[in-house]
């Protein structure tokens, strides 16, 4: 497509640049690039639009800078930099946008779309290569393509621009290096840690009302929750934080508590603090539903369609909402206000939630910024209000705001206490260990304990919140009606040993009076183990649900082994990948010893972890 392309001669691991071409498409007419030579640097043409681009050596491969010059504001402008039409690999890994949102492929695979912001990471023949841009964006970049068979095939890096008023666009590097993958994205972590975050003290582990109560949350339980953890000797020494999540509100937008906080979250954060509990609560900041004031009376300050009018752009579990425009004055003055009220009361921690939900709008009223930063502008309000009082987990946070605002990030997906999520769940836990104590602390959910065989609650299969998603003419599906507590024992032991590999955030969210013997061990084994640095999956770069996990900790190590399947599994154990084989290990679960074997046989759907 090209006459001459700026990396045509640049092979990277098994990588060859030369095989890539590059277009641009605006408003909808997509054209190729015409790229010449200009001295150490390449210019590229193409209708509306002029670019520069730079081809740099970095270690273990390149780096291509290129600044964008558009002829006039388009309302919609791609450029894919680079795109290969289709590669031959033996496996795909990339950290999607979000939490929950990293996807390993192991090729020949079946047809899936692909999509990583960040990083992502390809394997071929025992050599990986990484290709990266910044964690904090300037625009909106991706890698996207599609696995099929044995090629992935329109693997390509594309920058998007939407209803922005800007011409002059200097983006972000992209970087291609090959070498060790576990080593790099180490590197990228650091590298890209705008401010540099002490997590010398261990985490702090807590309390969230959500998975067990959802939106039957009531003050009393709360406080019963708290009452049972600090008469607890070893929960009580462990467990310091108790956060109120959804549910304690009237609306998203409405931040006043409903009917089922009686005593108002003011006396609710004093009496939690009475038991030496720190508060924290969660809120929605972007969200604004129809019920709410500013819906019914504010309708500037909320983001737009296409057309310029306020829209129902948010949904989850059928719920509907409008989005709040960050851009604006009042939208930015309301968030200060509202947090800095919460802030006053006591709470000292708070949980943002949908905070990607705010890119569902196409409009905001401040063109000049890119959709990228458009939830770090939200969050400058929000930390404005806090005044260094509090901190943030940021839920559903684009990983491309970078690490300046948050103190947590939801890495991992919405768990259940359901083998189906636990095993979804674990690979974005799993792929996302460069990040956690370096640019944030992890947190892959709730470290759950409840089942049929660790609970005493009569009430546990009654929670059913699917049945939104049953149609009026729909035929009768038994899975919309099936409780979301199920796991086994076993289960459970996979579930918080994951937990215990992100090392970082570890919230309990059981109904915890009512947890029996096994339940309670579960939960007090999790909380009163020291947390470790994240723990690197050994299989990552080569499986679709990594099964070795070695982790290092103050006094030794852990080495966790999973078999996901739904059969016996005999799994090596790769003692030479684990510093050398040590004479006995430890069953984390059972506090048994034993020699250290060079092979284990799992059950379906168990693990071990050892420590040693």
């Amino acid at each position: 497509m090209n006459a001459i392309l700026p990396w045509s001669k640049e092979k990277i691991g098994g990588l060859a640049l030369a095989r890539a071409e590059s277009s641009v498409e605006i408003d909808g007419v997509e054209s190729a690039i015409l790229w010449r030579r200009e001295g150490d640097a390449f210019s590229g043409e193409a209708p509306g639009v002029h670019l520069s681009c730079r081809v740099e050596k970095a270690a273990g491969g390149i780096r291509i800078g290129c600044r964008v010059f558009l002829e006039k504001p388009v309302e919609r402008f791609r450029l894919d930099l680079l795109r290969f039409p289709a590669l031959t690999i033996d496996h795909y890994a990339g950290c999607g946008e979000k939490m929950g949102r990293a996807q390993l492929v192991r090729f020949p695979a079946a047809e899936t779309p692909l999509r990583s912001c960040g990083t992502c990471v390809l394997t071929s023949g025992g050599t990986s290569v990484v290709l990266s841009t910044p964690l904090h964006q300037k625009f909106d970049n991706f890698f996207t393509g599609r696995a099929s068979g044995e090629f992935l095939l329109n693997f390509r890096l594309t920058w998007e621009l939407r209803h922005c008023s800007l011409t002059d666009l200097e983006l972000d590097p992209v970087t291609i290096a090959a070498g060790d993958p576990v080593r790099l994205l180490r590197d990228y972590a650091k590298n890209n840690a705008e401010q540099a975050k002490d997590f010398s003290a261990p985490p702090v582990y807590g309390w969230n009302s959500w998975d067990n109560y959802r939106w039957t949350i009531t003050e009393d339980e709360v406080i019963r929750n708290a009452e049972f953890i600090a008469a607890d000797p070893v929960l009580s020494r462990h467990v310091r934080r108790i956060i109120v999540d959804d549910g304690w509100q009237y609306c998203y937008g409405e931040w006043e508590p409903n009917s089922l906080f009686p005593s108002g979250m003011k006396r609710l954060a004093e009496r939690l603090e009475k038991m030496d509990f720190t508060p924290g609560l969660w809120l929605a900041p972007a969200i604004i539903e129809p019920q709410s004031r500013i819906a019914q009376l504010e309708a500037d300050m909320l983001a737009m369609s296409c057309g310029g009018q306020p829209c129902l752009a948010f949904e989850c579990m059928k719920r509907h909402g409008f989005i709040l425009d960050p851009t604006v004055q009042k939208s930015q003055e309301f968030l200060e206000k509202l947090f800095d009220r919460y802030a006053a009361m006591g709470y000292r921690y708070f949980k943002l939630d949908f905070l990607a939900g705010l890119l569902n709008a196409e409009r905001f009223h401040d063109t000049s910024v890119p959709r990228c930063r458009l939830i770090g502008k939200l969050l400058e309000s929000v930390r404005a209000g806090i005044a260094g009082r509090a901190e943030i987990l940021g839920c559903n946070y684009p990983f491309a705001c970078g690490n300046v605002p948050v103190a947590a990030v939801r890495t991992g997906s919405d768990i259940q206490a359901a083998w189906d999520c636990i095993k979804r769940n674990a690979r974005s836990v799993a792929y996302m260990f460069w990040a956690g104590k370096t640019l944030w602390l992890n947190d892959p959910d709730f470290a759950l304990c409840r089942g049929p065989e660790t609970s005493n609650d009569p009430d546990l299969g009654r929670l059913a919140p699917r049945h939104v998603f049953v149609r009026p003419d729909a035929p009768c599906t038994p899975f919309l009606s099936s409780p979301l507590a199920q796991m086994s024992l076993d289960e459970a032991r996979v579930l918080l040993s994951v937990v215990l590999m992100a090392a970082g955030a570890v919230n309990l969210s059981d109904k915890m009076y009512l947890l029996n013997d096994a339940g309670l061990d579960l939960a007090r084994r999790v909380v009163s183990a020291p947390s470790g640095q994240p723990a690197v999956p050994l299989d990552l770069f080569e499986s679709e649900h990594p099964a070795v996990f070695l982790q290092e900790t103050a006094t030794g190590r852990r080495l966790l082994l999973v078999n996901w399947q739904d059969e016996p599994k005999r799994i090596s154990v790769p003692w030479d990948r684990c510093g050398g084989r040590p004479t006995e290990v430890r069953d984390f679960w059972t506090d048994a010893v034993s020699a250290s074997p060079e092979a284990v046989d799992l059950a379906p759907r168990t693990c071990r972890l050892w420590e040693f």
